[in-house]
């Protein structure tokens, strides 16, 4: 009985874990950025950025696992008025769309690959511009996946909505 509970104990935190990763990735790629900006002092050098993409990987790997099943607190946290908030976050949408776009996503890993070569103090803004850009492709896969049922682009989450139907008959028949 003891093991059971601690391997629900367990499953409970890989679950937490994976419902908050999406913003630990986000604070990583800020964390990432300012690592990049301030470089740590000479005994951190390289444990700082070790820890930090190893911190990377397990979140993106949780994301994925939560994003495969039912979360409890997912579908709490679907608003009321979702049809209304999914009308106002069209943009999000398309970004979230465009990352499931191989031509698209190949193109944006290599502007995010290139804005490391831009000299001088624009190009260190414009490398964190871009690096800070994951953070809003990060926000736009969260509330794509929480209002996919609303999502315009979807058609009422992948659903084709032009399902042909018998008609009903127009007369005085008793339906069976």
């Amino acid at each position: 009985m003891h093991l059971s509970a601690m391997e629900d104990g367990r499953s409970r935190a890989l679950r937490l874990w994976g419902h908050v990763s999406a913003d630990l990735l986000s604070a990583a790629v800020v964390a990432a950025v300012a690592l990049g900006l301030y470089p740590p002092p000479a005994a951190l050098q390289l444990t700082l950025p070790a820890a930090l993409a190893v911190l990377v990987v397990a979140c993106w790997l949780a994301m994925r696992r939560h994003d495969r099943g039912l979360c409890e607190h997912c579908a709490a946290a679907v608003p009321l008025d979702a049809a209304q908030r999914a009308a106002r976050y069209g943009l999000r949408f398309r970004a979230a769309h465009a990352g499931g776009r191989p031509r698209v996503v190949v193109a944006y890993l290599a502007a995010l690959a290139l804005a490391n070569f831009a000299p001088g103090i624009p190009g260190h803004v414009l490398w964190a511009a871009a690096q800070l850009s994951l953070v809003y492709a990060l926000r736009a896969a969260v509330t794509h996946r929480r209002l996919q049922p609303w999502c315009p682009l979807c058609r009422g989450g992948g659903l084709d909505e032009t399902v042909s139907t018998d008609p009903l008959p127009s007369d005085d028949r008793q339906l069976v």
